[in-house]
């Protein structure tokens, strides 16, 4: 029997070269997520799809800027945040003061660090695009266990474009694949061995598009997103931009033919 938690681990481990950083805890970093206003968009259109009751507790892990915790708070009795960044809870922070928000909780640690006490059960639990839990198989029991009624986990199928990026360059650059993060299947294939048996979704109309307002802001953004400290390998990421991006006058967009799927199931 494969042990699909293994699997999980060892292709997290893989990806991340054994780092577990989170990309996010540097101000600039989290600034940038939070200006884009196609992510605004994109959790207010997931908020306002699901089915909730007004009554209910939303635990939303890993929180950010508040992409669906600001939205759901609006419509629900209580919203509980986790968030490890520091500087995405400050944007946070400063989205519930600027819309007088008073039934956001937030939690400042990382799932794995937070006992089932301090968090509480809570009516519907949500993980979006935020699964990267070196123990994939106990952070899972654990939101099926504080959740009274769903969870809901927003993830990826396939190789997402922010994947596909290195695996393109990964080779010309450090002379070696890119192994990518553990993707929805492993995830379905860990839920089913736990006896839990998930509600599979594509989603339709989501996609981020990386807008860079010149190319040689995004030969600097990609320099910057494969950890490369020097200009050496300007050239090859210039060629990768002008052969996938579109142009739209100075400015070059890269698509997002990434495949975002939701996977839900009830508590029984």
């Amino acid at each position: 029997m494969i042990d699909w938690n293994s699997v999980w681990k060892l292709t997290l481990l893989a990806s991340r070269q054994g780092s577990l950083e989170n990309g996010y805890d540097k101000e600039e970093a989290a600034e940038r997520y939070d200006r884009s206003e196609i992510v605004r968009q994109d959790g207010e259109r997931r908020a306002a799809a699901l089915e909730i009751d007004p009554s209910w507790s939303v635990l939303d892990i890993g929180a950010g800027p508040g992409t669906l915790a600001l939205p759901l708070a609006r419509r629900v009795r209580q919203v509980t945040a986790v968030e490890p960044s520091l500087a995405m809870v400050k944007r946070l922070e400063m989205h519930i003061a600027e819309e007088g928000i008073s039934n956001i909780r937030i939690l400042s640690k990382k799932w794995e660090d937070l006992s089932d006490e301090e968090v509480g059960e809570h009516d519907l639990v949500i993980a979006s695009y935020s699964l990267s839990f070196l123990d994939m198989r106990e952070a899972l029991l654990k939101m099926d266990r504080l959740a009274k009624r769903q969870v809901i986990l927003y993830w990826f199928a396939g190789v997402p474009s922010w994947e596909r990026i290195r695996v393109d360059l990964y080779p010309r650059i450090f002379g070696r694949e890119h192994v990518c993060h553990p993707m929805s299947d492993v995830l379905y294939n860990l839920l089913y061995s736990l006896g839990i048996y998930a509600d599979v979704q594509v989603l339709q109309g989501t996609a981020f598009p990386r807008e860079y307002e010149s190319l040689e802001e995004g030969i600097s953004e990609l320099r910057r997103a494969l950890g490369l400290s020097d200009q050496e390998h300007d050239g090859a990421i210039r060629e990768y931009l002008e052969r996938r991006g579109r142009l739209d006058g100075e400015r070059v967009i890269l698509e997002d033919d990434t495949v975002y799927v939701r996977i839900s199931w009830r508590v029984r």
